[in-house]
């Protein structure tokens, strides 16, 4: 246990030696990953607003069944027990054609249009608004539900806002492929990076290495110390990266939340949740450890060689 703890100590101590003989090169590749973190932080922060967007918004949409002029009762009252029947629905409110004519009069009344009072009858149907219980899946509940109601004798027509939400969420569909290749990118990109770094730490330190192999040092002796610097890269850039994107949230929300308020009433400017924060730091620990470890393993390859 001792010699375990001393050897760590040795690889710790090893490891701040190699970055302040390298403080130049160590800095540089912690700012190019920040910089990549930054670039990969920014777009997970708008995915995760997109996606709030859309669920509020899918959690305002209602059904609206447009009834025909010649439904009878009958079929009034069956679609109406198949309404109450459904499950899914919360609430269902019955607005006859007049109700709704004098809403849309008054609605377009300070417009003074000549073309509403000139007309000399009512264009608008019958309909029933329903409200769907709040779930994950509420739009395509909606979707099931409105393929029942439309077969029903006596219904006109429905409307959801169909094609426009599902335009949206084929948008969203895009953005999360988007921002998985982008992070793979970056991923490889940073693993070169990193990668290069250690090289050059590496080459620099070659005959003092070569010498310590030749009077008997263990290979994790001289690997770990390097792990250790790649791991500390990729932790140090990701949590400035994180702070960057942070800061740049907290001023965007000062700046322009009244704004997001009045399109969406109830939307607030989200930050990436925490167990994505832990997700991005574990994947910098993680590229930062494997680049630092492919390039020892080719380095000790060719040393090996020789």
């Amino acid at each position: 246990m001792n010699q375990a703890m001393q050897f760590m100590k040795n690889s710790v101590l090893t490891t701040f030696s190699n970055i302040k003989s390298n403080r130049q090169v160590f800095l540089i590749s912690i700012a190019t990953i920040t910089i990549a973190f930054s670039i990969l932080g920014l777009f997970l922060v708008i995915f995760v607003n997109l996606n709030s967007f859309l669920k509020t918004w899918n959690q305002q949409v209602q059904l609206v069944i447009y009834l025909e002029d010649k439904i009878s009762a009958n079929q009034r009252q069956v679609l109406e027990q198949l309404i109450s029947s459904n499950q899914n629905v919360e609430s269902m409110t019955f607005v006859p054609r007049e109700e709704a004519w004098a809403k849309f009069k008054n609605t377009f009344s300070s417009k003074k249009s000549d073309f509403i009072d000139d007309l000399n009858f009512n264009p608008l149907p019958s309909s029933y608004n329903l409200k769907f219980k709040p779930s994950e899946d509420r739009f395509e509940k909606i979707r099931q539900s409105a393929e029942i109601f439309k077969k029903q004798p006596g219904v006109e027509a429905l409307e959801y806002g169909e094609k426009w939400l599902a335009a949206f969420e084929q948008f969203m569909v895009f953005i999360r492929i988007f921002i998985f290749a982008i992070g793979a990118l970056l991923a490889l990109g940073l693993i070169l990076i990193i990668s290069n770094t250690i090289k050059l730490s590496f080459y620099s330190r070659q005959d003092e290495i070569e010498l310590m192999l030749l009077i008997g040092a263990t290979p994790n002796f001289i690997r770990v110390p390097f792990l250790i610097e790649g791991v500390l890269q990729g932790l140090f850039g990701g949590v400035i990266g994180l702070i960057l994107i942070k800061i740049l949230h907290i001023y965007i929300g000062i700046q322009f939340q009244g704004s997001l308020e009045s399109i969406a009433r109830g939307v607030e400017f989200h930050f990436i949740s925490i167990p994505l924060i832990l997700q991005l730091l574990l994947a910098g620990v993680f590229i930062g450890w494997m680049g630092s470890f492919l390039s020892i393993q080719q380095f000790m390859n060719l040393d090996h060689k020789k």
